[in-house]
């Protein structure tokens, strides 16, 4: 095959190129200008509207009662025996299951004590700051010398009451009567002291220890 032929050829494979350069394109291909791809349309929205915008997030709509639970229908379809597309479309037909209405997801939330009362504080309760100025003046030192006194007080005044209420009031022949008898216990004298307790076993025995009588001792100054 000629240089000539292969150079005047469309075919792709024939082109033969040199070294170090592509072969000669066999298309009729547009200008240098020309920009191949399919051109998009631009977006409203560039890199700085994104960024510095935040788009709030849209939940999706939830199922309704009137939309069908595929889910449960397949699982009744199978415990049925109902294996083709064609049984299943009757299937569908002759049991209409609505999705039933969700519940509350999770745990309810808790009522807690502000939510019916704004007013409503937590935490222990702290003491009120002392009253320095009081406590310089001596206030509280008086208050407490004044309660102690009316305590005493109210306790004598109790007492008194109490002696007068159980006072034995003496008659004449009484009074006469305890007046002689003190005056016979005087003249007959006191009664002989006790003697000593002693067992009766040693009531006969004598003492052994001789004691000389005591004199004028050696260390006794002479005056």
């Amino acid at each position: 095959m000629s240089e000539g032929y292969r150079n005047q050829t469309r075919n792709c494979i024939l082109q033969k190129d040199d070294v170090g350069r592509a072969k000669r394109s066999t298309y009729d291909l547009p200008d240098d200008n020309h920009a191949f791809g399919r051109a998009e349309q631009p977006d409203m929205e560039g890199a700085g509207e994104v960024t510095m915008n935040w788009a709030a997030h849209v939940p999706s709509s939830k199922q309704g009662p009137d939309q069908r639970d595929f889910l449960r229908i397949n699982k009744k379809a199978a415990g049925s025996k109902v294996t083709s597309a064609r049984d299943l479309r009757e299937f569908t037909k002759m049991n209409d299951i609505k999705v039933a209405p969700t519940g509350p997801s999770g745990v309810l939330p808790k009522i807690i004590p502000s939510d019916v009362i704004p007013s409503f504080a937590y935490g222990v309760k702290a003491r009120p700051s002392t009253p320095i100025h009081q406590v310089l003046n001596g206030d509280y030192e008086a208050a407490e010398n004044n309660r102690l006194e009316a305590l005493y007080r109210q306790r004598e005044d109790a007492l008194e009451a109490r002696q007068k209420k159980h006072k034995v009031q003496m008659t004449k022949s009484a009074k006469a009567q305890i007046e002689n008898a003190r005056a016979l216990k005087t003249a007959e004298g006191a009664p002989d002291p006790p003697a000593p307790f002693k067992m009766n076993k040693y009531k006969n025995v004598s003492s052994k220890l001789n004691l000389a009588p005591l004199g004028k001792s050696a260390s006794t100054p002479a005056l």
